[in-house]
């Protein structure tokens, strides 16, 4: 009989083929002549019978293909243990081959669950299955390198009520996952940095992260040789929450008709100025005329916001002095207390324009979040989703499909 060539298996031979409606069922015998050896004592293994194996394969056209395959069962004598032999082009847990299996987690990066579902014409929980273990024997054969990582980004991402936070790591060069860990204090840090030889560690220049204690606390642990950089984007949240802290101060004192221009106007104070719309602007202006404290706290945020727009290091570190000055000697106190953060950190905030390290790839990452748990129909696993992350991201780890 002809073999499809797709179908051919090392050690096994086609001995009947049968298609009845929309399926094709290949049946294979065992005609190996190889010795096989326990792996505990090394001593030759004893033929035992066989099973019968029946094993899904991609589909060809409309047709379903199924594959019923003779393995032999060995047994040792010496140490009493049985195996079974199997195919190498077969999982060895799941009854897929690998090709579908690298078929499903390809096109699970375009498609969800559900509808690969109905094409395959598998279950869904069949389906992510295959792409976690499949996800996973690639992982363990292109394990994450961490030799020449000269940028990181930390920063934490929010999953839900079940999963609550993970602590995210990413190449700050490449974008490439290197870390997921549930939670987001130091100790959720350790097991990285600790996975990491003198060597790696000494190649790392520059980290990026939010002004969070825990984070602080740990790079100074384990990588004190390091520059930090407070990524930008987290330090103008701060100053919009003091924007916000001091139109909610302000709304308290007013009276009722003035309450009414400040009341429920928050995009106008936290948009850029040059996102506003002509009639967005006035409406703006005219409130900042007749409030001083606001009108101060939206400058002071535009300012700030200028600062970071400079391409010159000298330029923006004078500027961001000033705008220190400016802040301290305001008559709003969530600015005077955010001013006095800024200035113990100023080096921080000032490694930003040496090395323009920004979260913006990290940002990205929770788009990937989304889509994965549209896909997969929520989250099963966090170390399912730094799979599933590190094929999106990782050049290396897709070429292996």
């Amino acid at each position: 009989m002809k073999t499809i060539p797709a179908l051919e298996m090392k050690g096994w031979r086609t001995s009947a083929s049968d298609c009845t409606g929309n399926q094709i069922v290949v049946k294979y015998e065992f005609v190996s002549s190889e010795t096989f050896r326990c792996k505990l004592c090394n001593r030759r293994m004893q033929r035992r019978g066989s099973r019968q194996l029946s094993v899904v394969d991609t589909p060809y056209m409309q047709y379903d293909i199924e594959l019923q395959i003779e393995t032999p069962c060995l047994y040792c004598p010496h140490c009493s243990k049985y195996a079974v032999v199997r195919p190498q082009c077969i999982h060895p847990k799941r009854c897929m081959t690998l090709r579908l299996m690298r078929y499903i987690a390809r096109l699970m990066q375009e498609t969800s669950a559900r509808l690969l579902s109905s094409l395959l014409r598998l279950s869904q929980s069949s389906i992510l299955r295959a792409d976690k273990d499949i996800l996973t024997l690639l992982d363990e054969v292109r394990p994450i390198c961490m030799d020449d990582r000269r940028a990181l980004i930390i920063d934490e991402k929010y999953l839900g009520r079940d999963k609550k936070f993970v602590t995210c790591v990413i190449d700050g060069c490449t974008g490439e996952i290197l870390w997921l860990k549930e939670g987001k204090g130091k100790a959720s840090l350790d097991g990285f940095f600790r996975s990491l030889t003198p060597e790696q560690k000494e190649d790392i220049e520059v980290v990026s992260i939010d002004r969070g204690n825990a984070y602080l606390k740990a790079l100074r642990e384990h990588l004190p040789h390091v520059s930090i950089s407070f990524d930008p984007f987290h330090i103008i949240k701060n100053v919009n929450d003091a924007v916000d802290e001091v139109r909610r101060e302000l709304c308290k004192s007013l009276e009722k008709e003035e309450k009414k221009l400040v009341k429920g106007k928050r995009y106008l104070f936290l948009c850029g100025e040059e996102n506003l719309t002509d009639d967005k602007r006035e409406e703006l202006d005219k409130i900042l005329q007749i409030n001083q404290p606001l009108q101060e706290a939206y400058l002071l945020k535009e300012k700030l916001r200028l600062v970071f727009q400079f391409s010159s290091f000298k330029k923006c570190a004078t500027a961001f002095g000033e705008w220190i000055a400016l802040a301290e000697a305001s008559t709003l106190k969530p600015f005077n207390r955010l001013a006095k953060t800024l200035s113990r950190h100023a080096q921080q905030v000032l490694n930003f324009f040496r090395y323009r390290l920004t979260s913006g790839r990290i940002e990205g990452i929770n788009s990937m979040i989304a889509r994965i748990q549209l896909k997969t129909r929520g989250l099963p696993s966090v170390d399912y989703l730094r799979l599933k992350l590190r094929q999106l991201t990782s050049p290396s780890f897709t070429r292996l499909f």
